[in-house]
This record gives C-alpha cells, structure tokens and sequence, in this order.
C-alpha cells in the first residue's frame, strides 16, 4: 500500500502546483499587458501638460489689454479706427 501513496501524492502535489500556477497566469498577462500602455499613456500625458501650458500663457496673455488687442486683430481681423489694413493674396498653388 505504501507504494501506491507515493504517487498519488506526487500526483496531487502536481495538480495542486498546476492550479496554483494556472491562477497566476490571468493576473501576469493583465501586468505584461498595463506596462505597455504605461509608455503610450506617459506620452499623452506629455502632450496633455504641453498644450496646457500653452492655454495657461494664452489665458495670462488675455489679462493684459496688450493680449486682448492681439487676440481682438488676430483672431477676429479686428482693427483700430483710422488705421488702414491691406490684405495681400496668398499664391495659389497652381499659380507657382
């Protein structure tokens, strides 16, 4: 009978660390996989603090009645009474 037990207990001790490794195997993958994306998701997040920036300086540029009357003549061809503004044509391509 002694020779019976020893493999069934080489047996069940294998099924046991089988089961316990086939545990492990979801949770790895899901680690294997999130460490990829760190990368990726560190950039956008660069991107992100970059263009935030730019809309911090330009929001600080439109407390300034200096900033608002570049925003006022860029953005919206606003001018000054009296001044004159010329508009020259951009060449067309097919002109070149």
């Amino acid at each position: 009978m002694k020779s019976l037990s020893r493999p069934l207990k080489v047996v069940l001790y294998a099924a046991f660390v089988g089961l316990l490794l086939a545990s492990y195997v979801s949770p790895l993958q899901q680690i294997f996989e999130n460490k990829g994306r760190i990368s990726t998701l560190q950039t956008k997040l660069e991107r992100v603090e970059k263009d935030n920036a730019t809309k911090r300086r330009l929001a600080g540029d439109l407390e300034t009645s200096e900033g608002v009357e570049r925003a006022a003549r860029e953005r919206y061809g606003m001018i000054k009474p009296g001044e004159k503004v010329y508009i020259v044509p951009e060449e067309s391509k097919e002109s070149r």
